[in-house]
């Protein structure tokens, strides 16, 4: 957004009542046929409302600041004032300022509720109303929400998240008030400001700058408006202002709740993401809501991401960068994210955020679709032992799971296992097998690709190696020590065989003690977390992708693997019946004797027809097509509501 240069309105003077009044009127000769009246009263903030104006003016519209001289009673007597409003917007008219035809009344702060209360008049002319942190209230003295719920006339509210005019329960209070009326749309912005974005959070800098460099305006002059360093436009708010001006309707909003940190990878993680790069291909504005460590500077965050305040869940073993509520503040927060004025809801966890996401479907009257991505109870059967394991999940499906499966409306699963799982242990009526997607271009490999891939083959010693390797969230479901267990078995018949290992989780120490029990250390190699953009280097690395997991819900890595092109060798599960078939597209083995039978063919026989067949497998779990099919269901479910 490039800054006004010293542009000189036509001013005008009225006196009402003794007080002074004067009407700063800018681009006067706007073709653009619709007029913005901006009430303004006389404050040290003035610098904000030049920082807000500018980007309008430099659009070209015709803009009528009315500058409220008064200083010490301006919140006190706003019955006065907005009485005084409609007499200044009748006489700029009777002076020919501007023609009551097309007139736009837009506020910030206190001359919010002055633009609002012109609702209540009979002026002709009046087009919408654009209202940016509006005052809700002060000291019970006034209220904009006086007849929200009534307005006739569009009327967009503009707020940040971290807003500080008034706190959360004031903005709510306004929300609950006009969410039910059609002409009444509600707009947050992420982080830090509306208009601005503050690269500091809230940052104290910004405010010591209008003070220091006093920025009042003088009768008839408008000085050059520069941003301190810490402060940049916010894009969005003036891309959503300006179709406003246009009369273009806003791009629908998603909300995807995730517990994850979207700096943090995992199978979530990756399928919240590329669903919102979907989502948002399609023209709609899609966020990921989920936790942060206020550690993480601000402006590392994606731009596209709200952040609700979390904390590392360190008792996590494996797992630091997973983060969970820092509170109970599930109401605060649920009211924060109303503002937002979603439309659709999709919910991605059963945990912290899932409390915040319920509270919010209510608020709202959205409907909610909710993914099913994790078998709770093999997870906790896996950690604890059979018995611990079983009581854990039962508390855990009691306190937090049967409130998500009861309260969404449509529940999505990865695959017939996942289904018939989740029908046995819940009481949902409408699940949904949709299978989760992958970036099939994020796995496209070129020269510089395989320039990439030879240096992993020098730096691990692989040269005439039979490699195998498996990717994933290194933990005692997903049952590693099987296959380390079956290669010890072999490993003189093969002494050039190598199992590299890509990931992090809490069963590294057990699959060490057994790597050394077993005789492997010479045979197993531990790469730790790895990039995203790099996995294809890693898949491409193998000979064989091995897996003996039965923890899946689909199996996103076996994807991954089939599209770097590399060979298959799973254990047979519900999760991949039907996707993935031995012999076919990949080799499919139960006990150690078809393990043995089918590492033989995998690492001596020609397999291009079954990794080719593997490819194109994919070819029918597109992106798109995956997107396309949630989208339809938010618009399903949603049908007849408000937005």
């Amino acid at each position: 957004m490039k800054s006004v240069r010293k542009r000189i309105p036509k001013v005008y003077q009225f006196e009402i009542d003794h007080n002074p009044y004067e009407i700063l009127s800018y681009n006067n000769t706007s073709s653009l046929g619709k007029v913005i009246v901006f009430p303004l009263f006389h404050y040290q903030g003035e610098r904000q409302y030049m920082d807000l104006i500018n980007p309008i003016l430099d659009k070209g519209y015709h803009l009528i600041v009315i500058k409220f001289l008064n200083r010490g009673d301006r919140v006190l007597f706003f019955n006065y004032y907005s009485k005084v409003f409609s007499r200044l917007i009748a006489d700029i008219i009777q002076h020919k300022v501007i023609k009551n035809e097309s007139i736009i009344f837009m506020g910030f702060g206190v001359g919010a509720y002055l633009a609002s209360y012109m609702e209540k008049t009979k002026l002709k002319g009046i087009t919408k109303f654009i209202l940016i942190s509006p005052v809700n209230k002060y000291k019970d003295e006034y209220s904009i929400s006086h007849a929200i719920e009534k307005y006739k006339f569009p009327t967009y509210i503009f707020y940040g998240q971290n807003d500080t005019v008034n706190n959360v329960d004031s903005r709510f209070s306004l929300f609950e008030r006009g969410k039910n009326n059609s002409k009444v749309t509600f707009t947050c912005y992420p982080v830090s400001g509306h208009f601005l974005y503050y690269e500091e959070h809230i940052s104290n800098k910004l405010e010591e700058t209008y003070h220091k460099d006093d920025y009042d305006l003088f009768v008839g002059e408008t000085r050059e408006s520069k941003l301190p360093e810490e402060a940049k436009y916010n894009e969005k708010f003036y891309e959503h202002l300006f179709m406003i001006l246009e009369d273009e309707p806003l791009p629908k909003r998603i909300a995807l709740l995730t517990d994850v940190f979207p700096l943090f990878t995992n199978g979530v993680s990756v399928v919240v993401n590329l669903l919102q790069t979907e989502l948002k291909s399609l023209g709609y504005e899609t966020y990921i809501v989920a936790l942060w460590d206020k550690k993480v500077p601000i402006e590392q965050l994606p731009s596209d991401y709200i952040p609700v305040l979390g904390s590392p869940a360190r008792f996590i073993k494996g797992h630091k960068d997973l983060h969970m509520l820092k509170s109970f503040a599930y109401q605060k927060n649920a009211k924060m994210l109303s503002l937002f004025g979603f439309d659709y809801l999709h919910l991605h966890t059963e945990y912290s955020m899932s409390q915040i996401a319920l509270l919010l479907a209510k608020y709202t009257g959205i409907e909610m679709v909710y993914t099913y991505h994790t078998l709770w109870k093999m997870y906790y059967e896996s950690k604890f032992g059979k018995f611990a394991g079983e009581i854990t999940y039962k508390a855990a499906k009691e306190l937090l799971f049967s409130k998500v499966y009861k309260e969404c409306k449509t529940i999505v699963v990865p695959s017939m296992k996942s289904y018939e799982i989740l029908s046995d242990e819940s009481s949902a009526k409408d699940i949904r097998v949709i299978p989760s997607s992958i970036d099939l271009e994020r796995f496209k490999m070129s020269k510089a690709d395989l320039v990439e891939v030879n240096k992993l083959k020098e730096k691990y010693n692989l040269k005439d190696k039979k490699v195998l390797g498996y990717v994933g969230r290194v933990s005692i479901e997903k049952n590693i020590v099987e296959t380390l267990e079956y290669i010890s078995e072999i490993k003189s018949e093969i002494p050039n065989i190598v199992f590299i290992i890509v990931g992090v989780g809490d069963a590294i120490k057990l699959l060490k003690k057994t790597i050394k029990k077993l005789g492997l250390e010479e045979n197993v190699i531990f790469v730790g977390e790895v990039e995203n953009s790099k996995l294809k280097y890693y898949y491409s690395l193998f000979d064989v992708f091995v897996t003996a997991s039965n923890f899946e819900t689909q199996g996103l890595t076996y994807f991954e693997a089939a599209a770097c092109g590399t060979l298959i060798l799973a254990k047979k599960d519900k999760a991949i019946e039907g996707i993935f078939e031995d012999g076919v597209n990949a080799y499919i083995y139960e006990d150690f004797y078809q393990w043995v039978e089918r590492i033989e063919k995998a690492l001596f026989k020609n397999n291009k027809k079954i990794v080719e067949a593997a490819k194109n497998t994919l070819k029918q779990y597109t992106p798109d097509k995956w997107a396309k099919k949630m989208l339809g269901i938010y618009q399903e479910i949603n049908q007849g509501k408000k937005k």
